[in-house]
């Protein structure tokens, strides 16, 4: 995937962006899973749009095709929200971030190229704090995991964490030492419920379904002085990729307190990918067949 220099803002962003609907204790949140669409030609791909900058406020995302065929619009994505995963053709597309309802011909915040790859997924978000925004274009696998299994990895999206490790309640690592910024590779458990253990500037334990066959990524984010953490089904373990968010960002995970230093860390909802697809507007300016 190709990659460009982002452009700055040349008005600062100063309001600090929440996480939405988040929630303090309680019983595992599974990461909820929709019906499978039909597979789409071998010349497409499917990507999704992250914001991961807490101090940088909602924006709109203009996502363009170097073809001039796409020219598509996600309008107030609030940070921590992550998109549905949305069917292109392969080729080169640009993605161009501005401030929430700004008028046409803002500077955007960031600017990032990518490559869709036939049959190929990505996730491309804006990561960091404003002064250093910056844009990742991270690969997903969607391969389905077998019967009774299932795969997990984790986007480290911490600022205040400078590395993060995962481990399950049996010890098996889930990330060691992730650095900020970037994603681990899919490890591959049983499927059903797990506790994890989150270690980072702050500690906690969560639980997660996963189901059989599914395709998971958790996401850590800042939240205040608080570690929250969202979690992402990316595909719902079909032999077919998820078009349009089917089967992404309706999970979430609840965090308990550290026994050992009383920290509660704050998660993201379950609701939180269904809640940016049911307000997010999709415009579709033009798209040639």
């Amino acid at each position: 995937m190709t990659t460009t220099t982002t452009a700055r803002r040349t008005r600062t962003l100063a309001a600090t962006a929440a996480a939405a609907g988040l929630v303090m204790i309680g019983a595992a949140v599974p990461a909820a899973a929709a019906p499978a669409a039909p597979a789409p030609s071998d010349s497409d791909g499917w990507v999704r749009l992250g914001h991961f900058s807490p101090d940088t406020p909602a924006v709109d995302a203009r996502l363009t095709s170097v073809a001039g065929t796409t020219d598509l619009t996600f309008e107030d994505v609030t940070y921590g929200e992550v998109s549905g995963y949305t069917r292109l053709a392969a080729g080169t597309y640009t993605v161009a971030m501005i401030p929430a309802g700004a008028p046409e011909g803002t500077a955007p915040a960031i600017t990032q190229s990518f490559d869709v790859v036939p049959g190929g997924a990505a996730t491309v978000a804006a990561v960091g704090l404003n002064a250093d925004l910056s844009g990742r274009v991270i690969a997903d696998d969607l391969t389905p995991a077998p019967d009774g299994q299932a795969r997990v990895r984790l986007i480290q999206a911490s600022v205040s964490s400078p590395e993060v490790d995962v481990t399950t309640d049996t010890g098996a690592p889930i990330a060691r030492d992730a650095a900020f910024g970037t994603a681990t590779d899919y490890a591959q458990v049983d499927a059903g419920r797990w506790t994890l253990d989150v270690d980072g500037t702050q500690s906690g334990t969560v639980q997660v379904d996963l189901p059989g066959g599914s395709v998971n990524t958790l996401v850590v984010l800042d939240n205040g002085d608080q570690i929250s953490l969202t979690a992402l089904q990316d595909a719902a373990g079909t032999a077919q990729a998820p078009v349009g968010g089917v089967a992404t960002g309706e999970g979430g995970l609840v965090l308990e307190a550290d026994r050992r230093t009383g920290v509660v860390l704050a998660v993201v909802a379950g609701a939180l990918g269904a809640a940016l697809l049911g307000r997010l507007a999709v415009r579709r300016r033009a798209e040639a067949a």
